[in-house]
């Protein structure tokens, strides 16, 4: 077949209708999945490697089918409801049950912008870039990607940044890995890890499934109009945005236990990476720099966006305001500020921060706790007949859910109680 006809025959293929749909469909799910692997996230993949080698990675991949149930359930109420999770839990349970909620998720995104602008700065120092320089930066591609004509446009931008993350599937492969040595370590239990290991793996959960990811995927699944129809399309979306999610972790794991098992540990750090788990700072100190400095910088923004965007369309919900990116911001003023409120001193914090890698583990181990609230909500929502009608979930699966909350919430405290003794 000639190179022609080759594309002729794509080209009909997608101009089919169950591809066009799809493709419609595609966006708000792999947008959020491919935030989900943010610099914190990159950060605590790399202590995990480095900390743990490829033990870690077995709990890492039982995490994608917890990722896609969380995930469906936010896909399944925006498609039904046409509304998002902050408007849904507020008209089904009171306004202040949805401020507890916006609020608990709202602290936390605190914590992942000074996280998201901390590993931005290092990945920019990599290469050499003065960290004002790079949050300056990062600061006017935040505002860019929202002030350029609507959320179709916001979400090409968003799907061409997410693209910088498989710079991580390089790093991994040219990290050169004993695949005999990873084979034999997978095991969910191993007999020689460090005591801090099960606020790894909990740390691995927080950096999996995070509060502001169930406000995104809902209310931009609304904002791209959404609806019953494409629910097939956007749960096929939702799980290949969840083993891309967790491959990427797996990828960051393996290239920094990699590097820690064929390696000499070096003389000395340089300053520009010492911050970095040692198994990423000692590719960093090599010819794979480049690709640490891409995916750090890359998976910083993408998620900086996503998370203000969470932030912005949790409270445009609960107070009521207009809350969209197809409105122009002379439209839904309130809106756009809420988006830019938290990024400005986060930055600043962020400059002056120090140890970043305690800082990220801790979060994604507070991740945890903050996250069964909101959960929570979403199991009594899409459990709700009257709301999703033959769209609920069965009396099974909602008991199934609700062990899968309980048990995320066990684990965050107890994580905690091991990070912080």
């Amino acid at each position: 077949m000639s190179v022609t006809a080759g594309v002729r025959t794509l080209a009909g293929a997608i101009r089919s209708p169950a591809i066009a749909r799809w493709l419609r469909v595609v966006g708000p799910a792999w947008v959020v999945m491919l935030a989900d692997v943010d610099a914190p996230s990159v950060v605590t993949a790399g202590e995990g490697g480095t900390v743990s080698g490829y033990a870690i990675l077995l709990p890492l991949f039982a995490l994608v089918p917890i990722l896609f149930l969380v995930q469906e359930m936010t896909a399944r109420l925006a498609l039904a409801t046409g509304k998002g999770h902050a408007e849904l839990v507020g008209a089904r349970y009171g306004p202040r049950w949805a401020a507890v909620s916006v609020m608990g998720m709202a602290v936390i995104n605190f914590v992942a912008y000074v996280s998201e602008f901390a590993g931005i700065a290092l990945g920019a120092a990599i290469l050499g870039i003065p960290g004002p320089v790079a949050i300056g930066g990062a600061l006017a591609l935040h505002a860019g990607m929202v002030l350029t004509g609507g959320y179709s446009v916001f979400e090409r931008f968003a799907l061409v940044l997410s693209l910088a993350l498989f710079s991580f599937v390089v790093l991994a492969i040219v990290g050169h890995p004993n695949l005999a040595h990873l084979v034999s370590d997978l095991n969910p239990v191993p007999s020689d890890v460090p005591h801090d290991y099960f606020a790894l793996v909990v740390a691995m959960v927080g950096a999996s499934v995070m509060p502001w990811m169930l406000f995104y995927q809902q209310s931009a699944s609304v904002d791209k109009k959404l609806t019953r129809e494409d629910l097939k399309g956007s749960r096929l979306e939702t799980l290949l945005g969840a083993f891309a999610s967790q491959a990427l972790m797996a990828a960051i794991v393996i290239a920094a236990a990699a590097a820690m098992e064929s390696a000499a540990p070096p003389a000395a750090i340089p300053a520009n990476v010492a911050e970095l788990p040692e198994g990423l700072a000692r590719l960093a100190m090599g010819g794979s720099a480049w690709l640490i400095a891409i995916g750090l910088m890359g998976s910083g923004l993408l998620a900086l966006v996503v998370v203000s965007l969470s932030a912005a369309w949790g409270v445009g919900e609960l107070m009521g305001w207009p809350h969209s990116l197809n409105l122009k911001p002379n439209q839904a003023r309130r809106f756009y500020a809420v988006y830019f409120a938290e990024v400005l001193p986060a930055a600043v914090v962020a400059l002056v921060s120090a140890d970043l890698v305690r800082l990220c583990v801790g979060a994604m181990v507070f991740n945890v706790v903050v996250l069964a609230l909101p959960l929570a909500f979403l199991v009594r929502l899409t459990s709700d007949r009257e709301l999703l009608g033959d769209l609920a979930n069965s009396r099974r699966h909602e008991a199934l859910l609700w062990l899968l909350t309980a048990a995320v919430l066990l684990a965050g405290v107890f994580g905690m109680y091991q990070y912080l003794t």
